[in-house]
């Protein structure tokens, strides 16, 4: 009898572990806070993050299955808006700060969330996104501090911790974005509810399962290009540089993190060959160094100030020295010269590469400074996308100033003509100056800042003592943020058909300097091209001290060729056009209040 019942108890012991493990999707139901989906950044309605476009609507409703994992992802359009749980944390404190779903006495080993946070600290730090309490039927509680770096990671970043393995990535059409699952050991016990509450960050939960024990697999995606992009050509190859030559006109193009590694994977993608690109054919070519003044990884901030300055500062800087004094930017001199200049970028014209070429600030995070000194800068062209707009108009106007003032109202009063997209700005009356919110959508396909540099082409030459044009595109470096590279080629062909543009400009009128560069490298990528099959990789998610290329046309061109500093650029410019980069000023204050 006591061998029977142990031969039967060890059928059951290895059926049992042959058994598929069981799952119960948890409808989120009364406890979702909010949607996917956000219509309008920053209207304190929420709609995820409350970031408008940067959000999760497309995240496909219905049954996600992660490693055997089913997560009910609910339908904004089926709930009224009520899908998912966002709490504010102190970056949204006007969000819900707690959340409550009722759970029907469900039993369970684990409890498996699908989520994110955002405003994360350091990793290193291992700050509480948030406390998770599960509720049992029989009275008591288990309690889970939820670490951002161990539990949970930034949904912008492609980070994966012990206890946040990531699970899903996709392209918000803003940036990279991931969600991790996680999961919690329960007493075994019917569950009648889980409990969230807001700490460090914010903390987004798309879904949560309760379950059995089983293994999280990450993805291992492997990355691979299907998209089909249009790529420029030069009419005919450019002629050798004029050594001594002084150009009238100098247009500068910056990738932002288009390091050598992006450049030779676009040539490979797209013409299945290195150093094929237009950017590739000019007849100067060596690299920059971008090491910032207290780093040998620099921000965008401290490598345009260093590109347009020729001084070198700390890493969040713009115009100023690291003592926070007034420095003289390129651009600036040349306007002083009565030469016309346009900044156009792919990002908000607040952002840090663009606003290196007029603005003077401690921080490249005081936007409502920034925008005070784009308005008080007189360039004939300022453009960049949609979202700079907010900080050019005050709260009771739909803006997000610091203060009272309607910067925006204060320049279309000094004569600017403000446009949303490309027609308007190619019919804009001439003579007027531009200021540029390029509509959604206006940026995105791979000739888009070409037609805005032609269209800059046309009006900049009225101005006959010569202009400076800085033409930006900031998608290659959220290529290598998150690893993307969809992201990384089309970013690269932007610059390359802006660049096209620039050539062809300079080849039919002459006197014009064409420089291409980068602000710094990201992602560190490397590619290679075998029997028809391409090879990529990225081995990190940050910006690298890499040097990135730097091409020349047109005269003046042979001040940069070899291997330079970035500082260089702006001195050899200054140089060229005979201007004096004069010794940092007075020290810049702090933002208004």
């Amino acid at each position: 009898m006591f061998l029977l019942s142990v031969g039967l108890s060890f059928l059951f012991s290895a059926l049992c572990a042959g058994a598929a493990p069981s799952f119960t999707p948890l409808p989120l139901g009364t406890g979702a806070t909010t949607s996917f989906a956000d219509r309008q950044a920053d209207d304190r309605q929420g709609g995820w993050t409350d970031q408008g476009g940067n959000d999760l609507s497309v995240m496909k409703p219905g049954t996600l299955k992660i490693s055997g994992i089913p997560f009910a992802v609910l339908n904004d359009a089926v709930t009224g808006g009520k899908s998912c749980i966002v709490l504010g944390g102190p970056k949204r404190a006007y969000l819900p700060q707690s959340a409550n779903v009722p759970v029907d006495n469900v039993p369970g080993a684990y409890l498996y969330l699908l989520h994110g946070a955002a405003w994360c600290p350091p990793a290193k730090e291992q700050k509480m996104t948030g406390v998770l309490f599960v509720d049992y039927a029989d009275g008591s509680t288990s309690e889970f501090h939820v670490r951002c770096g161990r539990d949970v990671a930034d949904w912008a970043k492609p980070d994966a911790y012990k206890n946040a393995v990531r699970v899903w990535t996709a392209y918000n059409n803003n940036t990279q974005v991931s969600l991790f699952a996680s999961k919690f050991k329960l007493k075994g016990l019917a569950v009648k509810a889980v409990r969230l509450e807001a700490r460090d960050s914010a903390w987004m939960v798309a879904a949560m399962t309760l379950g059995d024990d089983t293994r999280i697999a990450g993805i291992k995606k492997q990355l691979t290009l299907d998209k089909t992009y249009t790529a420029p050509a030069l009419a005919a190859p450019l002629p050798a540089v004029r050594a001594q030559a002084v150009p009238k006109n100098i247009i500068l193009l910056i990738g932002d993190g288009m390091g050598a590694g992006a450049v030779k994977l676009t040539s490979l993608y797209q013409h299945k060959a290195e150093g094929r690109l237009v950017m590739e054919q000019l007849p100067v070519a060596g690299y920059c160094h971008t090491v910032s003044l207290e780093s040998n990884v620099t921000d965008s901030a401290a490598a345009s100030t260093a590109l347009a300055t020729g001084v070198k500062t700390k890493n969040g800087h713009l115009g100023l020295d690291p003592d926070k004094r007034r420095l003289t930017s390129v651009a600036e001199l040349a306007r002083q010269q009565g030469r016309a200049v346009g900044i156009i970028t792919s990002d908000a014209i607040t952002g840090a590469t663009p606003s290196g070429f007029y603005a003077h600030v401690g921080s490249r995070s005081y936007y409502s400074q920034v925008a005070t000194f784009a308005a008080a800068c007189g360039y004939e062209v300022l453009i960049g996308n949609a979202n700079g707009k907010a900080w050019f108009a005050p709260k009771d106007k739909g803006g997000k100033r610091d203060d009272t003032r309607d910067v925006l109202g204060e320049m279309e009063a000094a004569g600017y003509a403000v446009i949303e997209n490309h027609e308007a700005f190619e019919q804009a009356p001439p003579g007027r100056r531009v200021l540029g919110f390029m509509a959604k959508g206006t940026l995105d396909n791979e000739t888009c800042l070409s037609r805005l540099t032609d269209a800059a082409l046309a009006r900049l030459p009225r101005n006959d003592k010569g202009f400076f044009l800085m033409v930006e595109c900031t998608i290659t470096d959220g290529g290598g943020h998150g690893n993307n590279p969809e992201l990384t080629v089309r970013g690269t062909l932007q610059v390359d058909w802006a660049v096209h543009s620039a050539v062809e400009y300079a080849r039919k009128h002459g006197e014009t300097l064409v420089l291409v560069t980068a602000d710094h490298e990201t992602g560190a990528l490397t590619s290679s091209l075998t029997d028809g099959k391409l090879a990529i990789d990225y081995a990190t998610t940050s910006h690298t001290d890499i040097p990135v290329r730097l091409f020349a046309y047109g005269p003046g061109a042979e001040r940069f060729a070899g291997t330079i500093d970035n500082t260089d650029v702006a001195r050899n410019i200054a140089t060229l056009w005979s201007l004096t980069l004069p010794p940092p000023g007075d020290v810049q204050p702090g933002p208004e209040k």
